[in-house]
């Protein structure tokens, strides 16, 4: 009976180690600059790192719709020290073929990001500063 106790806190401590949700807030979205947990052990963060907005603004007439472009740094440690690597997603008229939906493996997991929406959304006689942005961002780990 202490056998079944032990083997049943043992994997309850296991299972409380590999977190499988991402440390974000409730409403899902990341503000620009702002860095989230995406796992404990190994230790990974991301940070919406920059974007370029060429989006055609609300009311505006333009050829093409435009693009939402994004660099998103993923930081984390492993057993071969500190890595960092960058991934570029896209939304709207995406030409470079970035994508909105990215699988990653990084740090020795593997994840699936889904960019849902870039705002705010450009306006007629309205440029938002990089600060003002935030993104929609979908974390799964595979």
């Amino acid at each position: 009976m202490k056998s079944v106790y032990i083997l049943l806190l043992t994997s309850l401590v296991l299972s409380a180690c590999q977190k499988s949700s991402v440390d974000k807030k409730e409403e899902g979205l990341i503000h620009y600059k702002e860095t989230v947990a995406i796992n404990d052990v190994p230790s990974a963060t991301l940070t919406f790192f920059d974007i370029n907005d060429s989006r055609c603004p609300e009311g505006a007439q333009c050829i093409t719709a435009g693009s939402a472009n994004i660099d998103l740094a993923l930081d984390g440690v492993t057993t071969e020290g500190r890595i960092t690597k960058h991934v570029k997603m896209c939304l709207g008229d995406c030409f470079n073929f970035q994508p909105d939906t990215l699988d990653e493996e990084f740090a020795g997991l593997k994840y699936r990001f889904i960019l849902k929406a870039v705002n705010p959304f450009p306006k007629v006689n309205t440029v938002p500063n990089k600060p003002d942005y935030n993104i929609a961002l979908v974390i799964e780990k595979k």
